[in-house]
């Protein structure tokens, strides 16, 4: 009996070793499991900063010194937001004016084209007749005027009566005047004095349609075979090395507003360059409802990068608009990548600084707005930035020892 109750003994404090020992196998396991996932959350914290370090020597070297990022209340320039469009002078529409049907097609949307440049051509029969009504009548009219000129020397010479000479210079004058007219639809059909038929045989009944002004082919929404009618656009070519905005000005600002006066444009394409244009138009009323004036703005464009559709922001130099907030560091803390612009802040650690991604906005007295990216007060660096991105640069080319 005694035996009996020692093996119950020594089995129960057996088991509850192994119990303990799991426990703390578990206990042991869980502490692993949470520093490891605490080692994740840090690495995540980290992922895809842009982090330069700099021991002591070169932080002196670089001479970098930081300023705190500042609100300022400014009046700014009127501004007014406007959409992009092809100057109305420098576009053109073109068809022919002949019923037909096209038989070649000599440019496509995206090609540059000449001024006169052929850019397709209809075939037509009603030019074919016409040519031939012009060949018949200057026949007719060559013809009535010999008669008349030989019945005016047998009047002379007594041996035709003066009635006879008289019908044949009537009839003369008739057959010149439908000549006249023949020659002129000639005209309307878009055929030169140069390419008048002379005399009888085959005539071509095909015409060209060609570009009165160089440009780009923007349109062009004809295929091949189509049957085209006068009223038809076959091309539409724009002249894009100026373009024009269209934006509104409220009539209490118009006294700021002159023709030739400068603005500066801005587009959501390039949102770190400006262009440069003028006011070359003032509406000549005010609308009702919103009580503006439309303002045209004029702008070169000789490479081509402003295109219409554009939607612009419109800044008039030399006018005073309502007071703004605006957030604004040094023009020197703003640094320029391939990735956009950024700025330096300090990091947590000594001679540690982060490449913050920015957006600016416009420049005043040294100063250049901050859209996003950045909160007041923070600080950025400002004498040694362009050293910090040079380093940023070599660790993106994967040349620096320095840590991330």
């Amino acid at each position: 009996m005694k035996r009996s109750a020692r093996i119950w003994l020594l089995a129960l404090a057996m088991s509850s070793a192994c119990k303990g020992g799991g426990e703390e196998k578990k206990k042991e396991e869980h502490a692993e499991h949470g520093e490891h996932e605490e080692e994740e959350g840090h690495d995540e914290g980290h992922a895809g900063e842009r982090v330069i370090h700099l021991n002591a020597d070169q932080v002196k070297a670089a001479g970098i010194q930081t300023v705190k990022a500042a609100v300022r209340k400014e009046v700014a320039a009127l501004e007014a937001n406007g959409q992009i469009g092809a100057a109305e002078d420098r576009q053109a529409r073109i068809g022919v004016r002949v019923p037909g049907r096209v038989t070649s097609l000599k440019a496509g949307v995206g090609d540059t084209v000449k001024k006169g440049q052929t850019l397709a051509l209809v075939e037509s029969a009603d030019l074919g007749g016409a040519k031939a009504d012009y060949v018949a009548a200057k026949a007719a009219a060559t013809l009535a005027r010999e008669t008349a000129d030989r019945e005016k020397q047998l009047y002379e010479r007594k041996i035709s009566s003066e009635s006879e000479w008289r019908k044949a210079e009537s009839e003369a004058v008739r057959t010149a005047a439908e000549l006249q007219a023949a020659e002129n639809r000639l005209h309307a059909l878009g055929v030169g004095d140069r390419q008048l038929p002379d005399k009888v045989g085959h005539f071509s009944s095909t015409i060209g349609a060609s570009t009165p002004i160089a440009g780009v082919v923007v349109e062009r929404p004809v295929t091949l075979g189509e049957q085209v009618d006068p009223e038809d656009t076959l091309f539409l070519v724009m002249d894009l090395s100026e373009v024009w905005i269209l934006v509104d000005v409220f009539e209490r600002d118009l006294s700021q507003v002159a023709l030739g006066q400068q603005v500066k444009v801005s587009v959501t394409a390039y949102p770190e360059q400006t262009f440069a244009g003028q006011v070359s138009h003032i509406g000549a009323v005010v609308e009702p409802r919103s009580r503006a004036v439309k303002i045209r703005v004029a702008l070169k464009n000789p490479d081509g990068r402003l295109k219409p559709g554009m939607f612009a922001r419109v800044a008039l130099t030399g006018t005073e608009g309502a007071e703004h907030e605006h957030l604004f560091v040094p023009v020197g803390a703003v640094q320029r990548t391939d990735g956009g612009a950024v700025v330096f802040v300090p990091g947590d650690e000594e001679g540690e600084y982060v490449a913050r991604e920015v957006r600016t906005g416009h420049e005043a007295a040294g100063y250049v707005a901050i859209e996003s990216g950045l909160s007041a007060d923070e600080e950025v660096v400002v004498a040694g930035s362009f050293i910090l991105k040079s380093e940023l640069g070599k660790e993106s080319l994967g040349e620096s020892g320095h840590s991330h």
